[in-house]
C-alpha cells in the first residue's frame, strides 16, 4: 500500500458489499461497497479510467429512431436520443479531462453489419474514426470475422492491399492519405485454428498506468469472441470452416494464469459475448447469459468484466467465486453508450482494490456541440458513400428482376445463381484447402419457406431516378441493394442424392396441410422436370435432372455453390446441411457487385431450367 494511503477496513467493507450487490441487481448504482463513493478511500491509490464501447458496427453517423437511436426510458418518460461518432468523441474528451490514466477500448464488432454507407466503403470509415478517437485495442467480434481474418487484419489493421474488393477498396482517407489501417489491434484468446488448435491472435496484452514515483503499474487485458462464432449455427455471416471457438471460462482463466505469471496482478476480461440484465442502461435485474455464468466461475483475481454482442445495456455487480462484487457491463450498440469503469490500483503491489471500483454507463447524448474532426471525418465518408452508390457499374440488355414464371424461375434468380458458380473460382479463404474444382452447380432460395431471400431488389432496364442514371445502366448502389445480406458465398460437397432432395424440397407441406411452392433459383448447368401432380417429396424424377449435359448420379459427388445462410438451412432447406469440404468465398454484396463490374454487360437469362412435366 502507498505509504499515504488511507486504509479501507477489507472484512467490513466486503460484507457490506455482499449486501451491495444485491441492491444493484434491483436497479442501484454500479459501485462495489460504499467506500467506493467515497472520494477520501481511494486517496493514495493510483486512479484508472477504462473506457469502452462496444458493437458500433460502423455506425458513424448519428444512426436513426429505427437503428437504435434511442435508448428508452425505462420509467416510461421520453426516450434518450443517442448516438454519433461526432458526439461520442465529445464525450469522450470530457470525461477523460484531468485523468492521467485513462484506457479507451472496445469490447467489438467495431465494424460490419448493416451501414450502408459503412459497409459499401469496406468499413474503412470506421477506422479513421476510431482511430481520431484514440481506441487503444480490441476484442475480436463475430462481425470482424464477416470477411475472414485476412481481411481483417491484413487490410483493416495492417492496411495492405486487399485485391479481392478492387477497385472498391484502400479508399483515400479525409486527410486525402491512402488508408494506412488502424493504429490498434485486435485480440481473442478462445478462437483457434481447426487444424492444429492454434490461436489465430494473442489472447491478452498489457497497458502500461502512471504510479507515483515515476513507476509504471500494469493492467492485463483479457480478450474472448462469442462461443460459435465461427462454427455456424446463429452465425452466418462469420462462418469460418477453417476455425473453431473454445470455452469462454477455460480461456479466461488460462489467460488470467499467464498475466499473473508475468507480475500483472490487475486483471480485467474484454468480451465479445454478454447477456441480458433488464432495461435499465445503468443498473440491472434478473441477469441472465453467458457474461453472468463467467462472472460467476471465471478466476476471482479478474477485477473487472466488460461485455458486448447481445446489443444491451447494464450495469451492475456480480459477485465472484469469491463472494466478491465486480462490474459487468455491456454498453448497448451502435455508439448508444460510453462505459466508464473506475479501478484503484494498490500502488506497491498492483493489484485492484476491489472495495473502490465504480462503474457508469453514459449515455451518448446528442445535446452537446460535435467534436469538429471526427465530424468532418464522418461527413466526408457518408459523402463519398453517396457518390458510389450512383457510381455506374455494368449496363444490363434487359429487365433483371425477382418475377418468377410457374416454375418459379426468375432472370435476377437464375443471374445470381449462374453468379455463385462464377464466385467459387475467385477467393477462397486463407487457410482452406482449395475447392478441388470450380462449383458443378449452385442452388439459391428465391422464395424460401423462411425468413427471407437475399434477393433484394430488381435491376431494371429502365433509367431510375438517380442522378446520371441512364436505360441499361446497372448502379452500384442498385446492385449492392440487389442481391445480399452479408452471408457468405460458399462452395461444399454434396452427394447426387443431396442434390435431388435439395430440389424436392421446394415443394413442403404447412401445418395446416396445405403445400407451399418455394422455388429455387438454379445455375444454367442444371435442368430437371417437375411434376406438381405427384405426391410431395417425389415430384423431381432423378433420372431427368441433368448437371451439365449428363444425368445426375446420385451417388456421385458435386460440387455446390450457393450462400452460408442457406448451407446452414436457415431458411428452410435440410438437404442442403449434409455438405463436407466447404470453402468460404467472398461476402454476398462485394461478390455480386465484381461480378457485374467484371463481366460489364449482362443478359437476362433464359427461363428454361426448370420444365413442368
Amino acid at each position: 500500500m502507498h505509504p499515504h494511503a488511507r486504509k479501507v477496513p477489507r472484512r467490513s467493507v466486503l460484507a457490506s458489499g455482499a449486501a451491495v450487490a444485491v441492491t444493484a441487481a434491483v436497479g442501484t448504482a454500479a459501485r462495489a461497497t460504499p467506500a467506493a463513493a467515497d472520494a477520501p478511500s481511494a486517496s493514495g491509490y493510483v486512479d484508472v479510467q477504462l473506457l469502452s464501447i462496444t458493437d458500433l458496427h460502423g455506425y458513424v453517423a448519428p444512426p436513426g429512431a429505427s437503428e437504435g437511436g434511442t435508448i428508452p426510458d425505462p420509467a416510461g418518460g421520453a426516450p434518450t436520443v443517442t448516438g454519433g461518432a461526432a458526439y461520442l468523441a465529445t464525450h469522450l474528451k470530457r470525461l477523460r479531462e484531468g485523468r492521467a490514466n485513462s484506457l479507451f477500448f472496445s469490447a467489438g464488432d467495431n465494424f460490419a453489419g448493416w451501414a450502408y454507407y459503412a459497409d459499401v466503403l469496406n468499413n474503412e470509415s470506421t477506422i479513421e474514426v476510431l482511430n481520431a478517437m484514440g481506441l487503444r485495442f480490441s476484442s475480436l467480434g463475430n462481425h470482424e470475422l464477416d470477411k475472414g481474418m485476412d481481411f481483417t487484419m491484413n487490410h483493416m489493421v495492417r492496411g495492405r492491399h486487399y485485391p479481392y474488393d478492387a477497385p472498391f477498396e484502400s479508399f483515400p482517407l479525409s486527410t486525402g492519405r491512402r488508408f494506412k489501417g488502424a493504429d490498434w489491434t485486435y485480440y481473442s484468446g478462445n478462437v483457434v485454428r481447426t487444424a492444429d488448435g492454434g490461436q489465430v491472435l494473442p489472447s491478452w496484452n498489457i497497458e502500461y498506468v502512471q504510479a507515483p514515483g515515476g513507476r509504471r503499474l500494469p493492467v492485463g487485458f483479457i480478450h474472448m469472441t462469442v462461443e460459435g462464432a465461427v462454427a455456424g449455427p446463429g452465425f452466418n455471416c462469420s462462418y469460418q470452416p477453417t476455425l473453431t471457438t473454445t470455452d469462454l471460462v477455460d480461456s479466461a482463466n488460462r489467460s488470467a494464469a499467464e498475466l499473473k505469471a508475468r507480475g500483472v496482478n490487475a486483471l480485467v476480461v474484454v468480451m465479445h459475448e454478454g447477456g441480458y440484465a433488464g432495461d435499465d442502461y445503468n443498473a440491472g435485474s434478473s441477469p441472465t447469459g453467458p457474461a453472468f455464468d463467467l462472472a460467476a466461475k471465471a478466476d476471482p483475481d479478474i477485477g473487472v468484466i466488460v461485455t458486448g454482442h447481445w446489443h444491451c445495456r447494464f450495469n451492475m455487480m456480480v459477485d465472484d467465486p469469491n463472494g466478491v462484487p465486480r462490474p459487468v457491463v455491456e454498453a448497448g450498440y451502435y455508439g448508444q453508450l460510453l462505459n466508464e469503469t473506475t479501478i484503484r490500483l494498490d500502488a506497491r503491489t498492483g493489484r485492484i482494490v476491489r472495495e473502490l471500483t465504480t462503474s457508469t454507463n453514459h449515455a451518448v447524448t446528442r445535446d452537446v456541440p460535435q467534436d469538429p474532426e471526427v465530424a468532418d471525418i464522418v461527413a466526408y465518408w457518408t459523402g463519398k458513400a453517396a457518390a458510389l452508390d450512383a457510381t455506374p457499374l455494368a449496363r444490363q440488355t434487359g429487365d433483371l428482376t425477382r418475377a418468377a414464371n410457374a416454375s418459379g424461375e426468375s432472370t435476377l434468380g437464375n443471374l445470381v445463381a449462374d453468379f455463385l458458380v462464377w464466385d467459387s473460382t475467385q477467393y477462397a479463404e486463407k487457410g482452406a484447402a482449395r475447392a478441388p474444382r470450380p462449383a458443378d452447380l449452385a442452388v439459391f432460395p428465391s422464395k424460401p419457406p423462411k425468413a427471407r431471400s437475399a434477393l433484394g431488389g430488381d435491376l431494371p432496364y429502365a433509367k431510375g431516378a438517380a442522378a446520371g442514371d441512364a436505360d441499361g445502366v446497372i448502379l452500384f448502389g442498385e446492385a449492392w441493394k440487389a442481391y445480399g445480406f452479408d452471408s457468405p458465398n460458399m462452395s461444399a460437397t454434396y452427394t447426387g442424392a443431396a442434390v435431388h432432395q435439395a430440389l424436392e424440397q421446394q415443394w413442403q407441406t404447412r401445418a395446416d396441410g396445405s403445400v407451399g411452392f418455394f422455388p429455387l433459383a438454379v445455375s444454367d448447368e442444371v435442368r430437371y422436370v417437375y411434376d406438381t401432380s405427384q405426391p410431395v417429396g417425389s415430384r423431381v424424377d432423378p433420372a431427368k435432372i441433368t448437371v451439365k449435359g449428363k444425368p445426375l448420379d446420385l451417388e456421385g459427388s458435386y460440387r455446390l455453390a450457393t450462400n452460408a445462410y442457406t448451407m446452414l438451412a436457415y431458411d428452410g432447406y435440410d438437404a442442403l446441411t449434409t455438405y463436407t469440404d466447404p470453402v468460404r468465398h467472398t461476402l454476398d454484396h462485394e461478390g455480386f457487385v465484381r461480378y457485374l463490374r467484371t463481366r460489364e454487360t449482362v443478359t437476362p437469362p433464359p427461363l428454361n431450367r426448370a420444365t413442368p412435366a
